[in-house]
C-alpha cells in the first residue's frame, strides 16, 4: 500500500529533470523529484571543487531564454552570471583569440591577416544559420516532436535549417582555410560531445562568438535556483534509490524504494537510461523501451580535473573560460580538445581551475578499464596545460578528479586532505548523437535528460526538460498552452 501518492514523480535530479519538475509543479501537479543526491560540488580541505563546470547559453531565442522567462527567473540568474572583460579565449596551434562583445573581427584580423575576411564571412553565415533552431525552441511543440502531427510540424521547421547548415558546413570543409577543424573542436568543447551535426556546430560557434557566460557556483547556481522555484510551488526533492516500478493496465502505478517505502504515481518522467528502466520494470517492460535502449550507445564519458593554484600561476589576462584545441587534425575529444574554467580568486589569493574533457569510448566500459583510461587522459591533459599556463606547477596547491579513486595530488609542504566518502563518483555518459524520443511504450512513463538531445549540450537538456513537462501536463489533462508566460505567471 503506497505511503504517499503524487501526480508526478521525476526520476533524477539533473538539469532536465529539475526543469521538468519545476514547470509541472508551477502548473499545479503535486510533484516529487527522486534524485541521486549527487552533489554539484565536493570539499577537499578548505576548497569546494566543482563536479562538472557549466557553460550557460544566454542568447535570445535559446532554450534557456524560454525556460527562465516561464519561471520568471531572468533577474535571479543574471545575478549569478560573471561579466569579465574578456569572456573567453580560444587557444590553438598558432592561434590565440580573445572573445567578447565586438572583439571577434579585430582578433581574427590580428591573428590571421589576409585570411581574416574569409573566416569572418563564414562565421557570420554560421551565426545566421544558428538562428534556424530558434523557431523549434520557441514553438509550442515538444522537440523532438511527440505524435504524428507534432513530428510533422517539427520536421517542417527543421528541414530547411538542417539543409542550409549542411551546405555551409560542406563549403567550410572544402575550403583551404582550417576554420572547419577549429569550429568542429569548439562545438565538441561547448557541447561536451565528440560528434555533432552541422546545425549544432553552427549553434555552438555562434555562442563562442561572444563567449559563453560563466556562472558563480557552476551547476550549484542553477540547481539552487530551480529547487527554490520547485519547492515554492509545493514540489518536493528527496534522495532515494528505486528497486521496482509497479505496472497496472499498461501504466506505471507505483514505485518501490530501497528502504521498502512504496509511493503512488499518476505518472513518471525519468531522466534515466531506457535499459535501467527496463530492468526496474522486469517482465512488464514494453518492447518499445527495449528498442530505445538498443538505439542509443555510449560514445564517451565526461571527465573533470580540478586544480587549485596560487593566482600568480595564471597567465596575465587569462579569461574565465578557455577552449584549448591541441590537435585540430585529430578527433575533438580527450586531451585534443578541452576547456579550462577559472573560478574567482578567494581571500587567500588562490584560484580553482576546472579542466573539462570528454573521454571517448565505444560503448560502456567496466570500472577497472575506466580508471586506467582516466589516468591516461589526466596525464595527457597535464602535459597540455603547460602550453596554456606555463608556470602552473610551481604554484600548485592540489589536483584531484572526482571520478578517480585516488588521493589528491598535493605538493610538498601544502598539507594533505581527506577525500569525501562518496567519491569517486560515476562519470556522466555521453550518448550517441541520434538521441531518442520521449515516449516509452507505457502511457504515463516519459523520458527526458541528456539522452534525448545529446548533441545540443546544456540547451538540449533544457529543451528536453521543457518538452517532457509539456508531455506530462498533457497526460494530466492540462491545457495545451500551459507553458505560456501568462499561465505560468498566475502560479508565481
Amino acid at each position: 500500500m503506497p505511503s504517499n501518492s503524487y501526480d508526478l514523480v521525476v526520476l533524477g535530479d539533473d538539469l532536465a529533470a529539475l526543469v521538468c519538475a519545476t514547470l509541472c509543479a508551477r502548473r499545479g501537479l503535486r510533484t516529487l523529484v527522486l534524485g541521486d543526491d549527487r552533489p554539484a560540488r565536493y570539499t577537499l580541505g578548505p576548497h569546494k571543487l566543482p563536479i562538472e563546470p557549466m557553460m550557460w547559453p544566454v542568447a535570445p531565442g535559446s532554450a534557456s531564454d524560454r525556460v527562465l522567462k516561464e519561471l520568471h527567473a531572468e533577474l535571479a540568474l543574471r545575478r549569478k552570471l560573471r561579466e569579465p572583460k574578456i569572456a573567453a579565449q580560444i587557444v590553438a596551434p598558432d592561434l590565440r583569440i580573445d572573445l567578447g562583445a565586438d572583439r571577434l573581427a579585430g582578433e581574427l584580423e590580428r591573428e590571421l591577416g589576409q585570411d581574416a575576411a574569409a573566416w569572418t564571412t563564414r562565421w557570420d553565415r554560421g551565426t545566421e544559420l544558428a538562428r534556424g533552431l530558434d523557431p523549434l525552441l520557441a514553438s509550442e511543440h515538444a522537440f523532438p516532436g511527440v505524435g504524428f502531427f507534432e513530428r510533422r510540424e517539427v520536421a517542417k521547421l527543421s528541414e530547411r535549417a538542417i539543409a542550409d547548415a549542411t551546405a555551409w558546413w560542406t563549403d567550410a570543409q572544402a575550403s583551404a582555410l582550417p576554420a572547419s577543424q577549429i569550429w568542429r573542436h569548439l562545438a565538441a568543447i561547448a557541447l561536451r560531445h565528440p560528434s555533432v551535426n552541422p546545425l549544432a556546430i553552427a549553434r555552438a560557434v555562434d555562442a563562442w562568438r561572444s563567449g559563453p557566460s560563466p556562472l558563480r557556483g557552476d551547476g550549484d547556481a542553477i540547481r539552487e535556483l530551480l529547487v527554490e522555484k520547485l519547492t515554492t510551488a509545493g514540489g518536493e526533492v528527496r534522495a532515494g534509490r528505486i528497486t521496482e516500478l509497479g505496472v497496472s493496465w499498461g501504466k506505471v502505478s507505483s514505485l518501490t524504494l530501497a528502504t521498502g517505502d512504496e509511493l503512488g504515481a499518476a505518472q513518471i518522467v525519468a531522466s534515466r537510461p531506457p535499459a535501467e528502466l527496463a530492468e526496474l520494470l522486469g517482465k512488464k517492460a514494453p518492447k518499445r523501451l527495449t528498442e530505445l535502449a538498443a538505439g542509443v550507445q555510449i560514445v564517451g564519458y565526461r571527465y573533470t580535473l580540478n586544480i587549485v593554484l596560487d593566482e600568480a600561476g595564471l597567465p596575465e589576462h587569462m579569461a574565465p573560460t578557455v577552449a584549448v584545441i591541441a590537435a585540430p587534425d585529430k578527433e575533438p575529444s580527450g586531451h585534443n580538445a578541452f576547456s579550462i574554467h577559472l573560478g574567482e580568486t578567494d581571500d587567500t589569493g588562490r584560484v580553482i581551475a576546472t579542466i573539462a574533457a570528454v573521454l571517448p569510448t565505444e560503448g560502456p566500459v567496466d570500472a577497472d578499464r575506466l580508471v586506467a583510461k582516466c589516468v591516461a587522459l589526466r596525464n595527457g591533459l597535464w602535459k597540455r596545460l603547460a602550453d596554456v599556463m606555463p608556470f602552473f606547477e610551481r604554484h600548485l596547491v592540489l589536483a584531484h578528479s572526482p571520478f578517480e579513486p585516488t588521493a589528491p595530488q598535493v605538493p610538498g609542504g601544502r598539507g594533505s586532505y581527506d577525500v569525501p566518502r562518496n567519491l569517486p563518483l560515476a562519470m556522466t555518459p555521453v550518448w550517441s548523437e541520434s538521441g531518442m524520443t520521449y515516449t516509452t511504450g507505457l502511457k504515463n512513463l516519459t523520458l527526458t535528460g541528456d539522452q534525448v538531445l545529446p548533441a545540443l549540450g546544456v540547451e538540449g537538456a533544457l529543451a528536453s526538460g521543457w518538452s517532457a513537462a509539456k508531455v506530462a501536463c498533457a497526460i494530466a489533462g492540462k491545457k495545451k498552452d500551459y507553458l505560456r508566460d501568462e499561465v505560468v505567471g498566475q502560479a508565481s
